[in-house]
């Protein structure tokens, strides 16, 4: 897949390593999802997409609850059992404390030496390499005018003697009881990635981590990890066991060191950000402490090697990750970034209960999002009906000046009359003159006649028009009252019984129950609607039956139900939502192209349900 139609987006990985049960004991039991304490269930999704899932020895199993308690009791007693067969006891401490001392004096001596011949010659004994020949140690330290020749060779005696003791009276019971024994590495896709909850992304995330592990790190046994689906992440719990195999040592640390030195020697030139590893010798100064050298040190070293094995993964995981459609980088470091970061971090530290993308709190602010857009359409209806009453004014004032205009043209005319009056007085004299003024006069009755008519007719109109908006506004308000009291419960009621015959087929149980509520729920809808939206809202109560794979036979109105409403039509004006002519048209047509659209198998033909 080309790179430009990949998602980016960004992971958040952390290890966590044990030493004992403390603190592994409690991160065990959330990963089994075994209950903790009473904020569980603000964690936890109760009707997630997908069940959560096992790996044991490779195995994917559905988490239940039996499978947790049972993995949960073998594993602590594994865990018990190889801490008393391989936990030092007080004595062995106390002399394993002595040779630590010893070996950290001869370190010292190395650091402080310089011929490099002297230097093989110690590490190699202090390894088991070659054996202490008194003469020949004594013979280089010579060679070389070591001074106190004596007390060099009485320290390295001592410490091959010291470490031949423990490896001989408890080669079994050696192991420190501050040795990190397991590691948990938790992979997650963080939330402002907007990735959907899907068994694939976490089927992903289990694939790369298992063989990112089993590659580079095979002597040791991944115990088991477990993918989550049921919180507001894709994101997936391994424990990994930190006992070698192939030794029997707990060398994990050193084994990652050596895979990230290898893979920074073979990737620098891509590492850009990455600088060398660091060497003890940029860490001394005149002032500073050998013990704060090296402090600093080691906490430099595995800063180094952190990033380094971030890298590799990366690599790794997009070598994986492009048939879902994603790639993995790293933020750029900005500020704006380092912020985002930061508080990332901040919410990984703290109580999942306590955490702003839990589940509880996205469930509640979805909820809030979808009172939010309620209210807006009710805003927008109310303003509407304001417009309706704006319109209706606008009217009332347009008839009240043609009435105006009308009295007008009455007053003009009985004027008129009074001076034909005044005219007919002097018809004698003037008698052509009266003649032309008498037919004017005519002209102007029939012009009064045809205005007064026009006028009379667009008066009419007029107020048939405001009958029919206050109508149409009376009809509004009633039908907004009717949705906020009567029909948005029953909308509600209508998604949660079918969201309890889905849930209760998912579980095999009977859902006959929930399919006569909803028909019930159904026949009250019915009855508020007019008959063109109650044709409507019945036909898409079957479609997204059927598209949700349900019976809407179940749901059907059967013939008493049919009377009824009939009988309600006739005697009753219960009926307030109905379409006007445009939108019955609209509807019509949407119910044409939504038969045109596929449906799911019919959940009729399923052998295997008993109440279908």
């Amino acid at each position: 897949m080309n790179d430009t139609n990949l998602q980016i987006i960004t992971l958040t990985k952390r290890d966590r390593n044990y030493s004992n049960l403390n603190g592994l004991d409690s991160s065990l039991k959330h990963s089994l999802r075994l209950d903790q304490n009473e904020y569980d269930d603000f964690e936890f999704n109760p009707n997630p997409p997908h069940p959560n899932i096992a790996i044991i020895g490779g195995v994917e199993q559905v988490l239940t609850r039996e499978l947790a308690e049972q993995l949960l009791a073998d594993f602590n007693d594994q865990l018990q059992t190889k801490l008393k067969a391989t936990e030092a006891t007080d004595e062995i401490a106390a002399e394993k404390e002595k040779l630590r001392k010893l070996k950290s004096k001869l370190v010292k001596f190395i650091n402080a030496t310089e011929p490099t011949q002297i230097k093989e010659y110690v590490t190699s004994v202090m390894e088991g390499e070659r054996p202490l020949v008194v003469g020949d140690y004594a013979a280089l330290l010579n060679q070389h005018k070591i001074s106190r020749v004596a007390q060099r060779i009485d320290l390295l005696e001592n410490y091959t003697t010291k470490k031949r003791e423990i490896e001989q009276n408890a080669p079994d019971r050696a192991v420190s009881r501050t040795v990190n024994r397991v590691k948990e590495i938790i992979l997650v896709i963080p939330e402002p990635n907007k990735l959907a909850i899907t068994k694939g992304y976490t089927d992903l995330l289990q694939k790369a981590m298992h063989q990112f592990y089993q590659k580079n790190f095979p002597n040791n046994k991944m115990l088991f990890s477990f993918s989550h689906l049921d919180e507001t992440t894709n994101h997936v719990h391994a424990f990994l066991d930190l006992q070698n195999t192939k030794t029997g040592k707990y060398d994990f640390s050193a084994q990652e060191f050596e895979f990230a030195s290898q893979y920074y020697a073979k990737n620098k030139a891509h590492l850009d950000n990455i600088s060398e590893p660091p060497t003890l010798e940029n860490f001394k100064l005149p002032n500073r402490s050998e013990e704060k050298q090296n402090h600093r040190f080691i906490r430099e070293r595995e800063s180094w090697k952190s990033k380094v094995m971030q890298a590799a993964f990366y690599e790794h995981f997009n070598s994986l990750a492009a048939p879902y459609g994603l790639q993995a980088k790293f933020l750029p470091k900005t500020k704006d970034n380092k912020e985002f970061l930061s508080k990332i971090e901040q919410e990984a530290k703290k109580p999942k209960s306590e955490r702003s993308h839990n589940y509880y709190t996205r469930q509640v602010e979805k909820l809030e999002q979808e009172l939010t857009q309620k209210k807006e359409e009710l805003t927008e209806q109310k303003t509407n009906v304001v417009t309706l009453n704006t319109t209706i004014s606008e009217l009332q004032n347009t008839v009240s000046t043609y009435q105006n205009k009308i009295q007008n043209l009455e007053m003009h005319a009985t004027e008129q009359q009074k001076e034909n009056a005044k005219l007919d007085h002097h018809r004698q004299i003037l008698s052509e003159d009266i003649t032309e003024k008498t037919n004017k006069t005519e002209q102007l009755k029939i012009n009064f006649k045809s205005t007064k008519e026009k006028m009379t007719k667009e008066l009419r109109e007029l107020r048939k028009k405001i009958e029919e908006d206050t109508e149409r506004k009376s009809v509004l308000e009633k039908a907004i009252k009717v949705y906020e009291e009567e029909l948005e419960p029953l909308i509600k009621k209508f998604d949660i019984l079918v969201d309890r015959i889905l849930e209760a087929k998912r579980l095999d149980e009977n859902p006959e129950q929930f399919y006569k509520r909803l028909r019930e729920n159904t026949y009250k809808m019915a009855s508020r609607l007019g008959s063109e939206k109650r044709k409507d809202y019945l036909f898409n109560v079957g479609e997204q039956l059927k598209e949700q794979g349900l019976d809407h036979a179940k749901v059907e109105l059967g013939f008493t139900d049919k009377v009824k409403l009939l009988a309600s039509d006739t005697f009753t004006r219960k009926q307030v939502v109905e379409f006007d002519k445009e939108e019955a048209l609209q509807a019509k047509e949407a119910r044409k192209r939504r038969l045109l659209k596929l449906k799911p198998p019919s959940p009729y033909q399923d052998p295997y349900d008993p109440y279908s």
